[in-house]
């Protein structure tokens, strides 16, 4: 009874053959759809922008115009063409983000939204230190700026709200950003203008608004 014939012993199926047979696996290595990658960048590429208006509120007031196509890169440190409009400069935006394979390994969302977090707010501040570097070398090469050195902070604004461009909200409301250093709009914080100045200011800006209104109007004449 105790010695059992080869023959007459029951068969046990190997638990991993068994796995492996009821798994439709593919006879060559497993590679991701392109959809998968497609829809992986576009996400990225639209949740790093987001942020980075988020996080940058100057860069979040800025339109967005999308192009079928534009001029070839130009190589670091080349001159641009001469013919090159100065309204369009290349923008140079670097930032480095390292991946622990661990992180990847182990899945870890936390660790990317963390770099994805960083990426963002590095790309947005240096998007906004380009774009004011932009305006400020275009209005220099057209000559419309103004010396601010030692004068009183209304009576400058008073004298740029005579020389620029302006637009009007529906309410009447002039659509104007002013950007300083941190540091600058803390000394300015408490400072108001004089009635003189005030009133200065006030009667530019309904000048303007009137000169604003006339330009519409003959627009929307046939």
């Amino acid at each position: 009874m105790d010695d059992m014939d080869s023959e007459d012993a029951p068969e046990v199926a190997d638990p991993v053959e068994a796995l492996n047979a009821s798994v439709d696996r593919p006879e060559g290595p497993w590679v991701m759809p392109r959809e998968y990658d497609i829809g992986g960048v576009r996400w990225f590429s639209d949740a790093s922008r987001e942020l980075a208006r988020a996080l940058h509120p100057l860069l979040a007031q800025v339109t967005r115009e999308e192009l079928a196509e534009g001029p070839p890169p130009q190589t670091a440190g080349a001159p641009l063409p001469e013919e090159a409009s100065s309204l369009y400069r290349p923008m140079a935006i670097r930032h480095e983000w390292t991946v622990s394979i661990e992180d990847v390994a182990a899945f870890n969302r936390d660790q990317f939204l963390a770099d994805l977090y960083a990426l963002a707010d590095s790309m947005g501040g240096q998007m906004v230190r380009g774009m004011l570097e932009h305006i400020s070398a275009v209005t220099e090469e057209h000559g419309n700026t103004i010396d601010a050195g030692g004068r009183d902070f209304f009576d400058v604004v008073a004298e740029t709200l005579e020389t620029i461009e302006m637009t009007f909200d529906d309410e009447g409301h002039p659509n104007l950003t002013i950007v300083m250093h941190p540091d600058q709009a803390e000394k300015l914080r408490d400072k108001q203008p004089t009635p003189e100045q005030e009133a200065r200011l006030d009667a530019i800006l309904e000048r303007r608004k009137e000169e604003w209104l006339v330009s519409r109007r003959r627009r929307d004449l046939p």
